[in-house]
């Protein structure tokens, strides 16, 4: 690209930079798309110049909440046009569902032409996509683009606008589940002496669960197991196994999620040899959800298990 349209792009990406070092995020991501591009009231000197043309693009970008990213791209249409071109673009994004959103674009396009006597410009440009995340590392997406003036009649022979449709697959690596804190065993309470009390003892645990996920851990297994074993060692014990879900997705399917996370959790423990009838299950959905950023929304994912006995113990006098 000539030195007329490097040093604004440049600039642009140092200032998205900046702007990244401050998230509290860190999910960056890379993607790669392929489709075409319409030529609109092309005007051009060269006859011989179509009006469609493949495309394809590179593009890395970072998302700052679940609302706003940028983004840059490498871009190149193809055929006769046969344009390279950078874009730096601001994202709006507007989640429909735990896995469907739909986003904006704004920005701008420096290109480069090697059509006639070849030329360079930046233009301005925007776009409307919608992506479906398959899972935690991958995005698959629809683009449409659309860019003003591109291209220079007199410097190479053509100039038009551009309607881009592009298919994309996005990689997000460090889109995930954070890691849920360790759940400390429940010591078991002292046995006094000569003279006997009738006391209650728990045993509290929360295990956590992957976004739209319901299957168990390791850690959910060990903290499970703990109750398992205090069921085991106090015979007169009920367990109660409340599950949730995120704010993420409409009301009635994260409900029936938490659902599936409570019963997950109680067929585990009658695994463990805990009786299904001392086990009580409820589910709330997002009702009581309060995360915001993604490692709140973790917090929210979880089923919170709590077992209660009923013992007779020694007191010393």
């Amino acid at each position: 690209m000539k030195k007329t349209v490097a040093p604004s792009l440049i600039a642009m990406a140092l200032a998205a930079a900046g702007i990244s070092a401050n998230a509290q995020a860190n999910d960056w991501y890379l993607g790669a798309g392929a489709g075409y591009a319409q030529y609109e009231d092309i005007d051009k000197n060269n006859s011989n110049l179509d009006k469609d043309a493949e495309a394809v693009s590179l593009f890395t970008g970072y998302n700052f909440n679940q609302y706003f990213g940028a983004e840059l791209g490498f871009n190149y249409f193809g055929d006769d046009a046969d344009t390279k071109a950078l874009n730096l673009s601001a994202i709006g994004r507007l989640p429909l569902s735990e896995r469907v959103s739909l986003f904006g674009e704004l920005g701008a396009l420096g290109w480069d032409t090697d059509t006639g006597a070849g030329d360079d410009g930046v233009s301005p440009l925007a776009g409307l996509g919608v992506a479906y995340r398959a899972s935690d590392l991958v995005d698959v997406q629809a683009r449409y683009r659309r860019v003003e003036d591109m291209g220079d009649l007199g410097n190479n022979g053509f100039e038009t606008d551009v309607n881009n449709f592009m298919l994309e697959l996005v990689l997000h690596p460090n889109r995930g589940v954070a890691t849920p804190p360790p759940v400390a065993p429940v010591a078991p309470q002292p046995a006094p002496e000569v003279t006997y009390e009738t006391r209650t003892v728990t045993a509290d645990g929360s295990i956590y669960f992957a976004f739209d996920k319901s299957d168990l851990s390791g850690d959910s297994r060990a903290t499970l197991d703990e109750v398992a074993r205090f069921a085991q060692q106090n015979p007169d014990h009920q367990v109660e196994l409340a599950g949730y879900a995120d704010r993420l997705g409409s009301a009635e399917y994260n409900r029936k999620l938490s659902e599936r996370r409570a019963l997950a959790a109680k067929d585990y423990l009658v695994q463990r040899g805990v009786a299904a009838q001392n086990i009580q299950t409820a589910w709330y959905g997002s009702e009581l959800a309060e995360g915001v950023t993604e490692a709140e929304r973790q917090r929210d994912r979880r089923v919170d298990a709590k077992a209660q006995a009923t013992i007779q113990v020694e007191i010393i006098e």
